[in-house]
């Protein structure tokens, strides 16, 4: 029995000592040999860079204005649809007058009997001055009573009051009238500027009150502002005339340069945040429309990083790496670890960091950071060669 039990251990053993010189027959596998590449290369350094804080903006005309009725009544024609190039004095639209010549009418017929009013009285008035005038003789005479000519005296001063108070109505009604006829004026809505009818409130057949928004217009001549609602923290730090990062990703792919031209220092308190404008540059042929979206990018601290292109950065399945060359030109891989990315703009000498996630160009030169793995004035190999093996030469020059 012992021995039946001990024959297969036997013979496993033997197999293993037949596979163990099986493969020691076998030559050690050939390695490739180190061959010349041309890949363009960088030195990474560490540098100071100011990091940004983004907001949601949405760009808005620095003159807009929004035109409003100063009467009731239907709209009874429009001139000028939303989105049309208006220039000053163009109709966009017309409400309904017929009230307002109603009422022209009705002043004009009370104009004209007052002038009747006016002309009898002026008369009655006339006959009166004159026979105040012959008793005032015959009182001098003694041939008429005191009484008389007093009687005479009090009609006369009754009929000019009574002019005066005519000529007051006539005023009355004049001021009327042309305060009717400045009314006219506002039935129909006129362009104040140049601009673009950005919305219109309002569609024929609709009845407006006095005071009620009817169309708003945008000066394009003026320029346009970004305007971002920004965390309180960051108030203390902006001021007016500092340069910032903003970007209208409809319009240009890359962040640009722009100034703050206004900061509403009071804190909304529900949101705790405050109201942020900056100038939006000229953009070239293409021009910004009111309401587009957009960002702003304002500072928020200084730090030092090491930053690394991302056309730098290699993945090697779920390992991010790069090709490291020494000063021999020999290529080393090195497995890294990356931290934030990033797109950088220069201002005023300085870099700025900005979400990269913020940018929907694919395009746009963005930058990584690396927390370990690289040393400031390491050269790293930036090209997408996937050939690239450790112990490879490169033969170009840094950039």
């Amino acid at each position: 029995m012992p021995s039946s039990r001990l024959m297969p251990m036997v013979r496993l053993a033997a197999l293993a000592v037949f596979a163990l010189l099986l493969a020691c027959g076998k030559e050690p596998p050939e390695v490739p040999a180190p061959r010349t590449v041309q890949a363009p290369t960088r030195v990474v350094h560490t540098e100071e860079a100011v990091e940004c804080r983004s907001f949601p903006a949405q760009v808005e005309s620095r003159n807009s204005v929004t035109l409003a009725s100063k009467l009731s009544g239907a709209v009874v024609e429009v001139m000028a649809q939303e989105g049309a190039a208006l220039k000053a004095g163009n109709p966009i639209l017309r409400i309904d007058d017929k009230d307002l010549q109603s009422r022209e009418q009705g002043l004009a017929a009370s104009m004209a009997q007052a002038a009747s009013e006016r002309q009898a009285l002026e008369a009655r008035a006339s006959h009166a001055k004159a026979n105040l005038d012959r008793l005032s003789r015959l009182l001098t005479q003694k041939v008429i009573s005191q009484d008389d000519f007093e009687k005479a005296r009090t009609e006369y001063l009754a009929l000019a009051r009574e002019v005066e108070a005519n000529a007051a109505r006539e005023n009355a009604v004049a001021a009327q009238k042309a305060e009717l006829k400045s009314l006219n004026a506002y039935t129909r809505i006129n362009a104040p500027f140049d601009g673009v009818l950005t919305r219109r409130y309002v569609d024929q057949g609709a009845f407006v009150g006095a005071g009620q928004p009817l169309a708003m217009l945008d000066d394009v001549a003026s320029g346009f502002d970004l305007v971002a609602q920004v965390d309180e923290s960051l108030l203390p730090g902006l001021k007016v005339g500092q340069q910032v990062v903003g970007v209208v990703p409809s319009l240009v792919p890359d962040p640009v340069p722009v100034r703050v031209s206004a900061v509403v220092g009071r804190v909304d308190p529900a949101t705790r945040t405050f109201k942020l404008k900056a100038e939006l540059p000229p953009l070239g042929a293409v021009q910004p429309k009111g309401g587009m979206y957009g960002r702003v990018f304002l500072p928020a601290r200084i730090s030092k990083k090491l930053l690394l292109p991302l056309e730098c950065l290699r993945m090697r399945g779920d390992l991010p790496a790069v090709f490291v060359v020494d000063a021999s030109g020999a290529v080393g891989f090195r497995v890294v670890k990356p931290g934030g990315r990033f797109i950088k703009v220069m201002l005023e000498g300085k870099p700025f960091l900005t979400d990269s996630e913020a940018f929907e160009s694919p395009g746009a030169p963005g930058f990584v950071e690396i927390l370990s793995g690289l040393g400031d004035g390491d050269r790293v190999v930036c090209a997408k060669t996937e050939t690239l093996r450790e112990g490879d030469r490169i033969a170009e020059a840094v950039q």
